[in-house]
């Protein structure tokens, strides 16, 4: 774990108890011995995880929790507590007011570590991409609202006892979530699932064999499972299972006997994290999109293209196949900003520029580099296929017309194409995607010196 762990307890040797064992597991630690210190030292060195007593002096644990979560930037931040108190109320209060766990005084030490460890590994998507604040809100990674998780697929897989089977039903009629009910050691029993499950909820035999386990780590990585949130109810006099079953990768783990209440608020909470990290998922994915992105048309934009370029440029070195690079600008496109604006500019810009992509082949790749001006790349092409594709792309701009509001008379505009076409077997190590560029469009202006709507090949092209 590359953070700090924080230690709150109000008695001096409680901390140094925690710091040796947890010392010697290789974590950081630091301790204070009150809420108030706690809050001071959250602040000003972030650590990774709080590890707190909840019979604090000067400070209910409960509301210590939510002042933790209140703190800027700690909404995610986990809290493990431990208490001498066994009631099922207690735990399921400070599991309301947001703990990641409580666990029992005198603790087990195996199940600590293997808890600190899981928080680690499962941490939140931002936290693990280590982003700034500006980076992560420029990214859209906002912290998820708390208090409120979308319906959810939760998949329970039982041993079959009725005790299990009742406690599920117990659970589906408490929340608001979808539950799918498949027994353990069904043959397929993973293409039995409907749809990957948001949550798994794995109940495990009394005195767990190490098939049981084998299986369970199988779950936490199958294709269909491996990005769901999985909990498992454990025997509870069985204090070494939690601790195996939180390093094979399970997320959270509960005791068989636990509350129902307990054990719906540890499935909520996993639905949040999961819904919470599909979010980030998809925002990062769009975040990726954009910046390779033309925003106007859609096309790729000009770092994109010349990165492609040079993945085609190493693919032709090792073929040695030839290929082509074109530039293409249209013609006089000033003058439709000029006479009818710049909105309707972009309209018949986005137009043409659809027109061109879909005139290529499959495998070409068409990039807006320029105001108007595109890139368009045809690996394994010759002379003669870039001449054709060139001739081909002028007549669909020529024939595309494009309806402006409040316009009679459709637009119709040319464009000018300059291309180059290279031999990686004559050129070698001088291929590169600006000097490329560069020649192609030292040809567009000579299509354009001669007359526009048409096409000119460098004077360095392969024959």
């Amino acid at each position: 774990m590359s953070g700090t762990i924080l230690i709150v307890d109000g008695l001096a040797t409680n901390r140094i108890v925690l710091k040796v064992k947890l010392s010697a597991a290789y974590f950081s630690v630091a301790q204070v011995g009150t809420a108030k210190e706690a809050v001071a030292s959250i602040l000003r060195d972030k650590p990774q995880a709080v590890l707190m007593s909840d019979d604090l002096p000067d400070r209910d644990a409960c509301d210590l929790i939510r002042d933790i979560h209140a703190l800027p930037g700690c909404a995610q931040l986990p809290v493990l507590v431990l208490t001498a108190t066994h009631t099922p109320q207690l735990r399921v209060d400070l599991l309301q007011a947001g703990a990641a766990d409580v666990m029992p005084k005198p603790f087990c030490e195996k199940t600590l570590l293997a808890r600190l460890r899981s928080m680690s590994r499962h941490a939140p998507v931002e936290a693990d991409l280590d982003l700034t604040n500006d980076t992560a809100e420029a990214l859209g990674f906002a912290e998820a609202q708390a208090g409120f998780t979308a319906r959810g697929l939760i998949a329970t897989l039982h041993t079959g006892a009725a005790r299990d089977q009742a406690l599920c039903r117990r659970l589906a009629q408490a929340t608001p979530h979808r539950f799918e009910m498949l027994r353990t050691g069904q043959s397929g029993l993973l293409t039995r699932m409907h749809a990957s499950p948001d949550v798994l909820l794995v109940f495990l035999p009394a005195r767990a064999t190490e098939p049981d386990l084998v299986h369970l780590a199988e779950l936490c990585s199958a294709p269909q499972t491996r990005q769901s949130r999985v909990l498992a109810l454990v025997d509870p006099a069985d204090e070494a299972l939690a601790a195996k079953v939180l390093d094979l990768g399970v997320h959270d783990v509960a005791a068989h006997d636990a509350d129902p209440r307990e054990i719906t608020l540890r499935l909520d909470k996993l639905l949040r994290a999961k819904q919470a990290d599909d979010m980030q998922k998809a925002r990062l994915r769009t975040g990726l999109h954009a910046a390779v992105t033309d925003p106007l048309t859609g096309l790729y934009n000009r770092r994109y293209g010349l990165s492609q370029m040079t993945r085609m440029i190493d693919t032709a070195r090792s073929s040695g196949q030839t290929f082509a690079v074109m530039v293409a600008d249209l013609d006089h496109f000033k003058a439709v900003n000029d006479t009818y604006g710049h909105a309707a500019g972009d309209r018949v810009l986005t137009r043409i520029a659809h027109a061109l992509r879909d005139a290529l082949r499959p495998g070409d790749s068409l990039s807006r580099i320029g105001g108007e001006e595109f890139l368009v790349l045809m690996p394994q092409s010759g002379i003669a296929a870039a001449r054709a594709m060139a001739m081909h792309l002028c007549h669909t701009v020529r024939q595309t017309r494009i309806a402006l509001p409040g316009v009679e008379t459709p637009v119709s505009l040319t464009v000018s194409i300059g291309a180059t076409v290279a031999n990686p077997a004559h050129q070698g190590d001088r291929l590169d995607p600006e000097a490329m560029v560069a020649e192609a469009d030292h040809a567009l202006y000579a299509a354009k010196s001669g007359g526009r709507d048409t096409v000119t090949f460098s004077q360095l092209s392969a024959a």
